[in-house]
């Protein structure tokens, strides 16, 4: 190698001196320094998601706990009457009477089978949001069935 470098004129040496080191710039370029400035890019990039993504958490953690305060209840859509007879048909309980009072709503119901009338309730209260302020139920007709005489609902 060193015959061959002698054997070369000065501007030969100095050009093969000049592309070699364009050369050893280059791999240091593509192979060490564009990788790592690439891989910090990316860190950054990353580590403003993850904030991103913990300021959103932060955010959400306070909505999140009113509705756990609330009981999860979603809110019901439309009148008090729409939701209680959108719910009872759901149910297949045939709904006697409706009635308001003030704010609510006052329900009777002439025979309904009890286990119906505690998902109805349930679904009221927990899906619809409405509060039950009030409840006089008596023995059906038949086993295993229940008159509602009064049921006063309302918003939450």
């Amino acid at each position: 190698m060193n015959d061959w470098w002698q054997g070369l004129n000065a501007r030969e040496q100095k050009m093969v001196g000049g592309c070699t080191l364009v050369l050893v710039l280059a791999l240091f370029w593509f192979a060490l320094w564009q990788p790592l400035n690439e891989s910090v890019n990316r860190s950054q990039v990353k580590a403003q998601q993850q904030e991103q993504l913990l300021r959103w958490v932060h955010e959400n953690v306070a909505k999140y706990e009113e509705l756990k305060r609330q009981g999860g209840n979603r809110g019901s859509s439309g009148s008090l009457s729409a939701v209680v007879n959108r719910t009872a048909k759901r149910y297949q309980i045939d709904i006697a009477r409706m009635q308001p009072q003030g704010d609510d709503l006052q329900v009777w119901i002439d025979q309904v089978a009890f286990n119906d009338l505690i998902h109805f309730l349930e679904q009221i209260q927990q899906r619809e949001g409405l509060v039950i302020q009030a409840i006089d139920i008596v023995s059906g007709d038949e086993q295993g069935t229940v008159k509602v005489r009064r049921l006063q609902v309302g918003r939450g």
